[in-house]
């Protein structure tokens, strides 16, 4: 008995000591995982910072120009957005990403309504600009000829009604389409 007991023992050692194993590779893979985060939010809000400076100093530049023509009023709102956004952009090069992530947990908890609405907003920039890299995506394929094309008088992707075609050509395939070349390019209607 005093065998099967060894063996059993020896077996739950050997389990312990993998089960331990991988908790310490995991959790030396977490700790690396964080720290390269951490280096890309500082990286990137450091290069934020930087686009956000040097869009204060072209407003800055714009104000000048618009004192220059006599239009000191909407050199004023320049002014003022250039004093926000170079702001802005010294502390995004200075903070790291600790930082700003305290900085916003507490404009959250100090208001909520304010920080809901920057969010809808933040969210509906990044849908623009997903959506207009999509469309940049689009045409390249659409050239490699993969999606059917979008110049087609307004026409968008999916059904193009034979109408909207030029005369004579299908939405598949380019060839002639009978029922058009015979009423002399209009579509014969759908389907």
């Amino acid at each position: 008995m005093t065998g099967v007991t060894d063996e059993r023992t020896a077996s739950q050692s050997a389990t312990e000591q993998v089960k331990e194993r991988v908790q310490d590779v995991a959790g030396q893979a977490k700790g690396q995982t964080r720290e390269q985060l951490r280096n890309q939010i500082n990286q990137r809000s450091t290069q934020a910072g930087e686009h956000v400076s040097s869009a204060a100093d072209a407003m800055r530049r714009t104000s000048e120009q618009l004192r220059t023509e006599g239009k000191d009023s909407v050199a004023k709102v320049f002014d003022g957005v250039a004093d926000r956004s170079e702001k802005l952009g010294s502390y995004l090069t200075r903070a790291d990403g600790d930082q700003i992530l305290r900085d916003v947990e507490e404009i959250a908890r100090r208001q909520p309504w304010l920080f809901v609405g920057g969010s809808a907003v933040v969210g509906f920039l990044a849908s623009r600009f997903v959506k207009a890299s999509s469309s940049g995506r689009y045409q390249s394929r659409s050239q490699q000829g993969g999606y059917p094309s979008r110049d087609l008088a307004g026409a968008s992707a999916g059904y193009v009604s034979p109408a909207a075609l030029p005369s004579g050509q299908t939405a598949v395939d380019g060839e002639q389409d009978e029922t058009a070349a015979r009423s002399g390019g209009v579509g014969g209607g759908i389907g």
